[in-house]
């Protein structure tokens, strides 16, 4: 008779399965090593490997061979480069090309120039340069198996885009955080994480690109030749936060009502949002409603008071997952339908202890500041409710360290599996039960896991209040 765990399927399967996982990590990186042994056999006179092969370039030949997308290739190519380069102790000083005239060869067509010449000066043998920290940090987790090649390939590609005024410190600082951040997030997920930093750590840049996301902007309705109406278009954030949080806030009480009622509302997500956008238009052009469909719906802008005043650096706002810059929260914040929110100023009414059940307006608030959405997984706030951590009839205060911004999937598997959570103020962590892991090693959660690094504007750093891994969870 197979065991209980084995019926139930999951223990066994998951080992066997994150067995596998590990293995196709390892050959990834084999295949990243003979990926870059193709570049470099491509990158010499007279076209190399790629062009031998009728390739135009080392990655069209990669990506053809494994039968994959060119950006695959070049992400394979990527990785196997920095694995060279911390292999070998950094790069090689490549010397004078031998293309190139050397002055000090004689000229045959100069008779002066005809003595033999004097003997060359012994030359040292040229050493290695130091291979950069920051690159060193990535290739160390994924030699280790701390991080999948494609973690690590976006890691690397977005320190490299970085402008020179970005201090290598800063790199370095990143990259240990990002490593540590990676554990357990998809490729798809960590790559949010990702820009977000990149945003963070160049500042300028990322304001020079929200400029141009909001001159690209725009939105087409059409009639296609099947008879349905077509929108498409493109939204810069700002233009978008407000679409998009009373969107999700209505998909999230249909989710919420098809929760309760099982099997009356058989509409897709999608289905939900097109009705939802038929929603709004009606509510817009005067539809007589009784209710207010969104007396419970916020869209909060967050900054720094320091970063407010000085008008530089970055700000967040609920329906976008990558920052905007202070200018645009400013004009945003002008807006009588958004909230601002100063990150680490506190009101009297953050901390309500058993006065009152329900979380307040400004504890829900508050809690946004800490978590961003579902605390857990990092779903939309719209798509979070506040949860005590310790039950209300148990005698759990109705404050910020026993409160917690839940999806409703997370807020079941917290229960049902038995996982613990540990908050304060400032930060939330998630201690899984031993049958998810055997160590019951934290993971940190909120906005210090899935949210922009603050300060903002300012070097990352790695303490556990600002998003580390490595603290320590509140008792």
């Amino acid at each position: 008779m197979r065991s209980m765990a084995s019926v139930a399927g999951s223990p066994d399967a998951v080992e066997r399965f994150g067995a596998a996982a590990q293995v196709a990590a390892e050959m990834d990186l084999v295949l990243a090593r003979m990926a870059r042994d193709i570049d470099v056999q491509s990158d010499v006179p007279g076209g190399g490997l790629a062009k031998h092969h009728g390739f135009r370039s080392a990655a069209d030949l990669v990506a053809s061979t494994m039968g994959t997308h060119k950006a695959e290739a070049v992400r394979l190519i990527e990785v196997g480069r920095a694995l060279e380069e911390r292999e070998r102790g950094g790069t090689p000083d490549p010397g004078p090309d031998p293309d190139e005239p050397n002055p000090d060869d004689p000229d045959p067509d100069d008779p002066e120039d005809n003595d033999p010449p004097d003997p060359p000066d012994p030359q040292p043998t040229p050493q290695a340069k130091p291979q950069v920290r920051y690159r060193a940090i990535v290739t160390e987790a994924l030699d280790a198996g701390l991080i999948s090649a494609k973690c690590g390939s976006q890691i690397l590609v977005m320190l490299d885009s970085l402008c020179d005024e970005v201090t290598d410190e800063a790199k370095e600082e990143a990259a240990t955080e990002l490593v540590a951040r990676a554990r357990g997030l998809d490729a798809f997920a960590f790559s949010k994480i990702v820009q977000r930093f990149k945003a963070a750590l160049d500042v300028e840049q990322h304001e020079r690109n929200e400029a141009q996301k909001r001159q690209a902007r725009y939105l087409k309705i059409g009639d296609n030749s099947r008879g349905m109406v077509e929108i498409r278009g493109e939204l810069d954030p700002e233009t978008a936060a407000p679409l998009r949080a009373a969107i999700d806030k209505m998909v999230g009480d249909q989710m919420r009502r098809s929760r309760d009622i099982p099997g009356e509302d058989l509409r897709t997500s999608d289905q939900m949002r097109a009705d939802a956008l038929a929603d709004l238009a009606r509510h817009a052009l005067g539809c007589e409603t009784t209710t207010a469909l969104f007396a419970h719906a916020s869209v909060v802008v967050r900054a720094t008071a320091q970063d407010l005043e000085s008008g530089t650096g970055l700000a967040e706002v609920d329906g976008c997952s990558q920052p905007i810059s202070i200018t645009v929260a400013h004009r945003m914040i002008s807006s009588a339908i958004l909230i601002p929110a100063l990150v680490g100023s506190k009101g009297e009414l953050l901390k309500l202890g058993r006065k009152i059940y329900p979380f307040s307006r400004a504890q829900r608030i508050a809690l946004g500041e800490r978590d961003g959405g579902c605390a857990k997984c990092g779903a939309p706030p719209a798509w979070a409710e506040a949860h005590h951590i310790i039950y209300w009839s148990r005698g759990g205060p109705t404050n910020l360290s026993n409160g917690a911004l839940l999806c409703s999937h997370c807020h079941h598997v917290i229960h049902d599996q038995g996982w613990q959570i540990r908050a304060t103020d400032t930060e939330i962590w998630f201690i899984p039960p031993a049958t998810v892991d055997p160590t019951r090693t934290p993971w940190q959660g909120g906005r210090a896991r899935f949210g922009t690094p603050r300060p903002w504007n300012k070097k990352v750093t790695t303490d556990g209040g600002n998003g580390s891994h490595s603290g320590t969870p509140p008792e």
